[in-house]
């Protein structure tokens, strides 16, 4: 028992979804330990995921002769910036969408052929994406937008979303507190029955970002098979 203790207290797990980001600042291993890996878990996806087993990322090694870090962090001058996201938990929402993830065979005729991904705003008709494709959703500068994400297919989704970052407020209808801003999510897979697993985000617009960009699923195979839409932000009025 004491043993099985101890590897656990070496361990540290962050579920992260593609192209997620996470910083710590960990004590290398000494000269002793044998075996000191980054490794990627079994993750279960979904019934109609992709496999993924375990394997090693990277192994850290102890070497007497590493030179020392020379990385210094230069003192903070002048006043701190609020930054360009702060205060958007108190901001009122200026419209609120309902997006879903779904899959659909490419061939109808054939329920084992390679599927179509969409994701879709509610109201809409699923379609793969296209680049020349009118924008699926337009909105203008300064707006703040509260945006519901389910998913509605039998495996897990990330939500991506470029130029802007969000805030989490609620996991399958049940509020979140935390406040970190994100550009990625993940949106669990549906059993197949049963409400759809969801996540509510607050969209954050307020910045100098304007014109067409993406949001999209951040699994490249989901991407790159039609998994993504077009946003609009209109300049300020």
């Amino acid at each position: 028992m004491a043993r099985r203790a101890a590897e656990r207290l070496l361990k540290a797990i962050f579920f992260l979804a593609p192209a997620a980001r996470a910083e710590f600042v960990a004590t290398g291993p000494a000269s002793s330990v044998q075996r000191a890996r980054l490794v990627t878990l079994a993750v279960d996806t979904g019934a109609d995921g992709d496999n993924d087993p375990v394997r090693p990322i990277a192994e850290i090694r102890a070497d007497p002769n590493a030179a020392e870090p020379t990385l210094t962090v230069p003192a903070a001058e002048g006043r701190k910036s609020a930054g360009r996201f702060s205060g958007l938990a108190r901001e009122r929402a200026t419209a609120r969408r309902k997006l879903y993830f779904s899959e659909e065979p490419s061939d109808p005729n054939d329920p084992d052929s390679e599927p179509d991904f969409f994701i879709t705003v509610d109201g809409q008709t699923p379609a793969v994406f296209d680049p020349n494709s009118q924008p699926a959703i337009t909105t203008r500068q300064g707006s703040v937008e509260d945006w519901t994400i389910e998913n509605r297919s039998l495996e897990n989704h990330e939500f991506h979303i470029h130029q802007i970052h969000f805030l989490l407020l609620e996991e399958n209808g049940k509020p979140v507190s935390g406040g970190q801003y994100l550009d990625t999510i993940n949106v669990p897979d549906w059993s197949g029955t049963g409400p759809y697993p969801s996540v509510t985000v607050r969209m954050d617009f307020r910045g100098p970002d304007v014109g067409d960009f993406v949001y999209h699923c951040h699994i490249l195979e989901h991407e790159d098979n039609g998994m993504m839409a077009i946003i609009r932000v209109l300049p300020k009025e």
